[in-house]
């Protein structure tokens, strides 16, 4: 629905996608990250880490103030050790269990 007005950040080798995440702005001062996958033989590489470090620091030299993403409640712990911060209750999602949380950049 919003890839024509989102941008794609994605890791790969030469073979496949190996992590991907899309930004989308809701407005001039906050994005929001969006579809964060790592491939299941990559996970624990550190890749999501790295696709999530980079698309910060790409959006705080844009001068983008926050962040704020819908993440799967199974990895907060990641993204608190990214600095983001729960922000609310819990809801679901396509089935699936999630908290906002939010980064200030």
């Amino acid at each position: 629905m919003h890839d024509n007005t989102a941008r794609h950040l994605v890791i790969h080798n030469e073979e496949r996608a190996l992590a991907c995440c899309r930004i989308r702005m809701p407005d001039e001062a906050l994005a929001k990250i969006e579809r964060v996958a790592v491939d299941i033989d990559y996970r624990k590489s550190g890749l999501g880490r790295e696709i999530m470090n980079y698309a910060a620091s790409l959006l705080k030299t844009e001068n983008v103030d926050g962040v704020v993403f819908h993440a799967q409640t199974g990895a907060a712990g990641f993204y608190a050790s990214l600095g983001y911060v729960p922000n609310g209750e819990t809801f679901i999602e396509d089935g699936i269990q999630h908290i906002r949380i939010h980064l200030r950049l």
